[in-house]
């Protein structure tokens, strides 16, 4: 015996071992096809297919949606924006299926992200939504902030600037666990999407609250950001000298922010303050520095917005020879961005063709690295096996654990259906015996006492010959005929006990035979409606229904003091849903006691495994009656 549990352990300690290789083998061929993504899209494609195919062989659920994913991300960046959805859903599918819910999540974003790309909001919208669903069942609170500022950006792609704003505070509620950086930076963004709106004292809120943030962390690009929002805030509300002490506060900063795009872009806002502010001496320096920086980092598209501005400036002072050289040179300048476009493309595919040529060296390359870290592998391997050794005789404890604890649960399964299927039997017994003896009262009532009934009417009627005063013959032909009314009443009766037409029509035309007969009475006005297609049960179980509207139509009638009632039929693909309601005074479930027809109905839903749910107030009572079809046909 104890042999027999070495070799499970053995067994097991090899098989983990296996796993682990396996999945670390995995890893390094979608590592490999990452180093392919933006140079060689294809080997990229092969290698995550490959990595796919060994997820799936080898049961390493990672691997398979992540290979899945990552080829939906290639097909987009190559415009193959069909394939990207056929992978995407593909990952999403099978994330269900094995149930990895950060999987289907990234794979909702991603087909977000490409609707958001090809115009189509609406879905766009749809799957960021089912994204941040997934990411509330993780709890992850920073993916919820990313995925609600992903929708603000796509309702900011349609310029719906009220959900634009609206989402951005969803992901504020769900930042706390974001970085003070993140989060200062968020309410930028926050800040300037509501100056926008004109919304300057909650911009300004939020514009003092990175500042905050910007003091407590320390971060230069957050603190360079907070001030120069700051700025924009007293731009926009015209306190421009306000404006330019915030625009040279941030100036001082952006040297060591070490982003000369950012500069040259501040030194054109703050000529722009200064332009506001009548002061067209330092508007023109500001200008001028910020051209020469555009020229410095060779950005035509930037140097065309600044001449533009300059020769506005040099407008206004009345230097009007000035302001038309530098309006030129901005037209030219437009030109030239359109040429460097092109030049743009033209080096891209240059690049695209020397790479090629570097793929046989690179591959060379990633072969020597595999060899390398299989040597790794193989090096730690004696350190593993103890530590997979313990957790192997673990899994075989849980194991062995888990089998009697199923063996007990199959168990305790078969002795509850066998449980509920006495009950069922029972019940039906119950329903059978109640029906035959309703047949039998229903048949004596017919055959005897209507019988009885008209030979005592046949009796009487031969009197009408004996000459009777005329006094004597009217009060005759009054019995005769409460008679002939009795006879009605017995035919209902037993009609009511016993409805053949269940059995001849079905259960639709029997209920509405039966609201007809108490539409008649003028005591009460019942409305029978029903939807969608009938589908007919067995005629026990239409009978069992058909007693169960009785029973609740009776307790209206007795009780509700009701002047109105509705009975109706919807019937829903494999479900019927039944309604019974009145207009009467309604009840109080804490107080009414359980009458027999409380229980009779009770025992009638339980054989029928139905659901009833029932509901009244002083303005009425409704019973809704809900059988799964499958259950009842």
């Amino acid at each position: 015996m104890q042999r027999h549990y070495f070799y499970i352990i053995i067994y097991l300690f090899s098989f983990c071992a296996i796993a682990q290789k396996n999945s670390l083998t995995i890893q390094k061929i979608m590592d490999e096809a990452y180093t392919f993504e933006q140079k060689q899209s294809q080997k990229a494609l092969q290698l995550y297919t490959k990595s796919h195919q060994l997820s799936l062989k080898f049961n390493y659920k990672e691997g398979a949606y992540k290979s899945l994913l990552y080829s939906g991300i290639v097909y987009s960046n190559i415009g193959k924006y069909d394939s990207a959805l056929y992978y995407y859903n593909k990952c999403i599918n099978y994330s269900k299926r094995v149930k990895i819910l950060i999987g289907e999540a990234k794979g909702y974003v991603n087909l977000a992200n490409l609707y958001q790309f090809k115009g189509d909001y609406p879905s766009s919208i749809k799957n960021y939504i089912r994204s941040i669903k997934i990411f509330e069942k993780t709890k992850d609170s920073v993916l919820i902030s990313q995925s609600y500022q992903n929708l603000s950006a796509v309702y900011n792609s349609f310029k719906n600037e009220k959900l634009e704003l609206f989402y951005l505070k969803k992901a504020e509620d769900y930042g706390t666990k974001l970085n003070k950086e993140q989060l200062g930076l968020l309410y930028g963004d926050i800040g300037l999407m509501l100056l926008r709106q004109d919304h300057f004292d909650e911009a300004f809120a939020y514009f003092k609250k990175a500042v905050t943030l910007s003091k407590a962390e320390k971060s230069i690009r957050l603190t360079y950001f907070a001030i120069r929002n700051m700025g924009e805030y007293y731009n926009h509300t015209k306190k421009y000298k306000t404006a330019i002490s915030y625009y040279l506060d941030a100036l001082e900063l952006s040297d060591l922010l070490n982003d000369t795009f950012q500069k040259d872009d501040l030194l054109h806002i703050l000529s722009g303050a200064y332009f506001n502010d009548n002061d067209f001496k330092n508007a023109l320096y500001y200008g001028n520095q910020a051209l020469s920086l555009a020229k410095k980092i060779e950005s035509n598209e930037m140097e065309h917005i600044i001449l533009k501005r300059l020769s506005t400036i040099y407008y206004k002072t009345e230097q009007h020879q000035k302001a038309y050289q530098l309006l030129e040179q901005s037209y030219d300048l437009k030109d030239s961005v359109i040429n460097d476009n092109h030049i743009k493309e033209t080096t891209l595919l240059q690049t695209k063709f020397e790479t090629e040529k570097k793929d046989k060296s690179i591959a060379e390359q990633q072969i020597q690295l595999k060899q390398q870290e299989l040597d790794l592998i193989k090096s730690k391997k004696e350190k593993q096996m103890y530590f997979i050794a313990f957790i192997a005789l673990i899994v075989v404890s849980i194991g062995i654990w888990y089998f009697f604890k199923q063996r007990q649960n199959i168990k305790n399964k078969e002795i509850l259906a066998l449980k509920q299927q006495q009950e069922i039997n029972t019940l039906e017994a119950l329903m059978d015996g109640e029906e035959k003896e309703r047949r039998r009262i229903a048949q004596e009532l017919h055959d005897g006492l209507n019988g009885d009934l008209s030979a005592i009417k046949y009796r009487l009627s031969t009197l009408e010959e004996a000459g009777l005063s005329p006094i004597d013959a009217d009060n005759l032909n009054k019995v005769i005929d409460m008679i002939d009314e009795s006879c009605a009443q017995v035919r209902n009766i037993s009609h009511d006990l016993m409805p053949t037409s269940i059995l001849e029509y079905g259960l639709i035309e029997t209920i509405k035979e039966y609201c007809f007969k108490i539409n008649s009475s003028k005591k009460i006005k019942i409305d029978f409606q029903y939807f969608g297609n009938y589908i007919a049960l067995t005629k026990k179980n239409e009978t069992v229904i058909y007693r169960i509207i009785q029973e609740m139509v009776t307790n209206i009638l007795k009780h509700s003091k009701a002047t109105e009632a509705m009975i109706q039929f919807n019937y829903r693909e494999e479900e019927l849903f039944i309604t019974v309601e009145d207009n009467g005074i309604g009840f109080d479930k804490s107080t009414i006691k359980e009458g027999i027809g409380h229980k009779n109905i009770k025992t009638r839903v339980a054989f029928l495994n139905a659901q009833l749910d029932s509901n009244s107030s002083n303005l009425g009572t409704s019973y809704t009656l809900s059988i799964d079809l499958n259950k009842t046909k």
